[in-house]
């Protein structure tokens, strides 16, 4: 640190600004850095709509189809949710690149998704997407 030097008569002192920069800085970003406590995620909020949505890389992928009871499709055919990590393996031996498109209807539970979801990582399906429905798009049927 430099030694800042008021006058003759004073003995030279570290200059503690920088440090006490340093410090405030490191302080805000481990407050900001840190995980949230499971309280802040109890609050019921409305997640918002997407206004925009990227396409799935990979050419093209195969679609998870969701239902409102928890129904699952795959490429039309209904299969078992113990069914679909194997179902999706065999589909990724045949392409190494496999994409999935996960579709879920909105009433869908977010543990159905999550099974989905842990379906497509256990097949070991490294693009996996979900398909949301832009603001101002309409629906096609």
């Amino acid at each position: 640190m430099p030694l800042v030097r008021l006058s003759d008569d004073e003995d030279p002192a570290p200059n503690l600004a920088p440090m006490i920069d340093v410090v405030l800085v490191l302080t805000i970003f481990f407050m900001c850095a840190t995980k949230f406590s499971g309280d802040e995620r109890k609050f019921d909020l409305e997640l918002p709509r997407v206004e925009a949505a990227a396409a799935v890389s990979g050419g093209h992928p195969e679609i998870v189809e969701v239902d409102d009871a928890g129904g699952l499709r795959l490429g039309g055919a209904e299969v078992a949710i113990g069914d679909l990590a194997a179902r999706l393996e065999a589909l990724r031996a045949e392409r190494p690149d496999l994409a999935v498109l996960i579709r879920g209807a909105q009433a869908v539970t977010h543990g159905r998704m999550a099974e989905v979801y842990e379906a497509c990582r256990t097949a070991d399906v490294r693009q996996v997407g979900i398909s949301v429905q832009a603001r101002g798009e309409t629906r096609r049927r």
